[in-house]
């Protein structure tokens, strides 16, 4: 029984470190995001992905997730805006957000969702993101 705890205990340790150097691994690649385009200097896009939700070819919803990191070495208050835009780049809806105490080098661990739905919508192409002001917190 002792030597089946020892092995468990073993193989725990082994499966932890082989996870732990393919997830640092997986942080170094460089990310793209199709369709979502963001215009920041203290925040960077870490992930997002766009969900779109077609009715006989019409795009009847659209949903944008965000996750940042605050790219600062202090804490900051920020705002920015999810732009929904048309291939003109024309605003069909936009919705701001603020993170307040957002720490110096922290990278969100849950997302930021923002939803587009509506008679606008069929019209939908990108996402556009940009930052509406931030103050450093003292």
């Amino acid at each position: 029984m002792e030597k089946k705890l020892v092995f468990l205990g073993i193989g725990i340790i082994l499966v932890t470190i082989a996870f732990s150097g393919c997830q640092e691994e997986a942080t170094s690649i460089e990310k793209t995001f199709e369709d979502i385009s963001f215009d920041l200097d203290i925040l960077e896009l870490v992930n997002g992905s766009l969900d779109i939700t077609e009715d006989k070819e019409i795009i009847t919803r659209v949903e944008v997730t965000l996750y940042f990191k605050n790219l600062l070495d202090e804490d900051i208050n920020v705002e920015y805006v999810v732009e929904f835009c048309d291939k003109n780049d024309n605003v069909l809806y936009n919705k701001s957000y603020e993170i307040k105490n957002f720490p110096a080098e922290y990278t969100e661990i849950s997302p930021d969702i923002f939803l587009c739905h509506g008679e606008n919508v069929a019209e939908f192409d990108h996402v556009n993101v940009r930052v509406i002001s931030y103050e450093v917190i003292e």
